[in-house]
């Protein structure tokens, strides 16, 4: 059991059962509030949202440890569980239950909101994630892009069954309010985020495994480019997620009530980011770089974070939200 947890990385579920609870009942729900609307079936829309987006992230994560045994032999042998303690059958099986119960309780989503575009995603996320593990991650940035949007349609999606879900209930009417374009900007913008972090995460994470992967004849960024110009493009990649960041906290979704998002943004995300930059420009080794990858998780938690103060921003500046 202590190793089918390991494969599944749980502790990155938990995480991501985190958000999908912050951004449902600390961004969508609010937003519904201000109009005094309760979604039918709204528990069972997280619960099957959050059943899905976890059991398809864990196949991933196994599927990824399956097709990766040879390279995780040499990055970190210690660590491997594929063909060690469990089987490559074994592996096999589990991870194609994990996707099966994921893109199950995706299709229920999907006929409960009676929109099987849905159910479509639910399917096409789980064959990504094979192709990712399989061929994508081996290749000069593709798989990088596809765990960032998978990331970001983790957040979006939760927006997109609400906003499905409201079409449903009022019809016509609910186009007559702001209230699905507020829902769609905030899951936007959060997922938005997600995916750059992701993004830069997995080039910082390609640098780390630089040595297996060449091993492999994997032609990731840091082999084609080179450690330096991969840095450059992290820097770069961190740069414009700033530049992003504070577009939307000074002019595209300010509150006219915020006394906290300016202060959030420079202690939270803006110093943890000079660190980061600091650290990049004298990684040489694994470990370093392993640094800068925990450090990146540390700002990816804070970012999701501020999922809370959006609830009580949101509160208090109800007059310009519904406006």
């Amino acid at each position: 059991m202590k190793d089918y947890l390991k494969l599944i990385r749980w502790p990155n579920l938990l995480f991501l059962a985190a958000l999908n609870a912050l951004v449902y009942y600390m961004v969508v729900c609010p937003i519904l509030n201000l109009y005094s609307i309760k979604l039918d079936n709204e528990l069972w829309i997280f619960i099957l949202l959050t059943i899905s987006n976890i059991f398809i992230a864990a196949g991933g994560y196994v599927a990824n440890d399956y097709f990766d045994t040879k390279i995780d032999e040499i990055n970190r042998p210690t660590k491997v569980i594929v063909g060690k303690t469990k089987t490559r059958k074994q592996v096999a099986v589990y991870f194609q239950i994990l996707f099966g119960i994921g893109i199950v309780a995706g299709i229920i989503l999907s006929i409960l909101l009676k929109d099987y575009t849905l159910g479509f995603v639910y399917i096409t996320i789980p064959g990504l994630l094979w192709f990712y593990s399989s061929s994508y991650k081996r290749q000069f940035l593709i798989g990088n892009i596809v765990i960032g949007i998978c990331t970001f349609m983790v957040v979006f999606i939760i927006g997109y069954a609400a906003n499905t879900a409201l079409s449903n209930q009022y019809g016509e009417l609910i186009y007559q309010t702001n209230i699905i374009t507020e829902i769609y900007k905030w899951t936007a913008c959060i997922g938005l985020f997600a995916f750059l972090l992701t993004l830069i995460r997995e080039i910082i994470k390609d640098i780390e495994d630089i040595e297996g992967d060449r091993e492999m004849e994997c032609r990731t960024m840091p082999i084609v480019w080179g450690i330096n110009k991969s840095k450059i493009v992290v820097a770069v990649l961190s740069t414009i997620t700033l530049l992003i960041i504070a577009y939307f906290t000074f002019y595209k979704i300010p509150f006219k009530n915020d006394p906290v998002s300016i202060k959030y943004f420079i202690f939270g995300i803006v110093l943890p980011f000079v660190v980061m930059f600091y650290l990049l420009g004298k990684a040489q080794n694994r470990r370093d770089f392993a640094q800068i990858s925990l450090l990146l998780k540390y700002i990816m938690a804070v970012g999701s974070l501020y999922c809370v103060f959006i609830y009580y921003l949101i509160l208090l500046n109800t007059t310009t939200i519904c406006s």
